[in-house]
């Protein structure tokens, strides 16, 4: 894996040196210091694998994680501009050309190259900062066909993404459950990831898992990070701390005879450690015919759905990066942040996530958020 990342960060800094350094109108030895810094930056997860133990979870202070996110996340910002950059200068000339105009390229200029470096230095430090920041609250209604009239009103506060490891700590995570506490909400979901590291190093990071409070009690599954690092430790402690875990199973909410079903699947990558994937038949089997809430990490697989009313999921952390969001949401069935309806009888919503996880601590135009979520009941028809 280390050497497809290494391989992946070399191209992008060729694109880099393709598309920018080498056109600059600037001395060899300006050029050379542009590539140098470029290829420096863009060896974060070499400097995680030999210096920290591990890729994604390497063991290094706050601040040297920090820095390395701040740097290659330069890259992260720069790449996604030098194509769209590439892409107005492909239209610029076919344009001239058809029309015999002289349209002037304004990248042309050395002063408006440094433009897209600074800004992105800039929107990468920021980018950074908010990304490790205590996220707020965003409210969204949603209404769903076969939702009891006793349910309408009904809050969910739906958290995704956490990671809490090396990067987002103990302080950050209790912050974020004060936050949620405060909702006062029926029930809270976590969908997945909410951990980044083993349990028996991070038992004590993640205690404020336990002081998490609805009225209707706390619901998760695992999410693909849980799998990285030992679901099955995982879905004790997280069983221990008061978290029902609707791994492939459901559970049935009353409010008088009226009722909401809480379903979850595992995570898809269970698969590849020898456990059962996501298994929706058996998730709801014997679960009576009413309004069906399904928490699923990954939102691939919501188009196909059948009895579900509503899927709650995260994983794709919202793209990161208003620029990365169409790359994001083609590699996950074209979802990537917010409510969509996903079939005829289905709707989804993906959280942008709630934290971030080691590998690309990032948000530009992308905040991160604590969902509540409105359930309201289709009104009656007037007579």
């Amino acid at each position: 894996m280390i050497n497809v990342l290494m391989i992946i960060s070399l191209v992008l800094v060729a694109y880099v040196f393709l598309s920018y350094v080498l056109p600059f109108k600037a001395s060899w030895k300006v050029k050379l210091g542009l590539t140098v810094f470029f290829l420096a930056i863009s060896q974060k997860f070499s400097y995680y694998y030999y210096f920290g133990g591990h890729m994604f979870n390497p063991q290094l202070s706050e601040t040297t994680l920090i820095v390395w996110e701040s740097l290659f996340n330069i890259l992260l910002v720069l790449v996604p501009l030098l194509v769209v950059k590439d892409l107005l200068f492909v239209l610029v000339t076919v344009v001239n050309k058809a029309t015999g105009s002289h349209v002037p390229w304004p990248l042309k200029e050395a002063k408006n190259r440094w433009l897209l470096l600074i800004f992105s230095v800039a929107a990468a430090i920021s980018g950074t900062h908010y990304a490790l920041t205590v996220p707020t609250v965003h409210r969204v209604e949603i209404t769903l066909d076969r939702l009891a009239p006793e349910f309408d009103g009904y809050r969910i506060v739906q958290m995704a993404d956490l990671h809490v490891g090396q990067l987002l700590k103990r302080p950050w995570l209790e912050a974020v459950i004060d936050t949620a506490n405060e909702l006062d909400a029926d029930a809270v979901v976590l969908v997945g990831d909410m951990i980044e590291g083993t349990e028996a190093s991070l038992a004590q990071e993640v205690q404020a898992y336990g002081r998490i409070k609805s009225k209707d009690g706390v619901y998760g599954v695992t999410g693909n990070h849980e799998w990285y690092h030992g679901a099955a430790a995982w879905v004790r402690f997280f069983e221990d701390s008061g978290v029902t875990m609707l791994e492939n199973r459901h559970h049935v909410i009353t409010r008088g005879s009226a009722q909401l079903v809480l379903a979850g699947t595992t995570d898809r990558s269970a698969v590849r450690y020898g456990a059962t994937g996501p298994d929706l038949k058996k998730a709801l089997q014997g679960a009576p015919d009413a309004a069906t809430i399904l928490l699923a990490h990954q939102p691939k697989g919501a188009k196909t759905l059948e009895g579900v009313d509503l899927q709650l999921s995260g994983h794709t952390h919202g793209g990161l990066y208003a620029l990365m969001q169409p790359v994001v949401a083609f590699f996950n069935d074209g979802f990537v942040s917010g409510l969509y309806q996903a079939n005829k009888t289905t709707q989804l919503y993906v959280s942008p996530g709630t934290g971030l996880w080691t590998g690309m601590a990032l948000r530009v135009m992308d905040p991160s958020e604590i969902t509540e979520i409105v359930l309201r009941s289709k009104p009656e028809p007037r007579k």
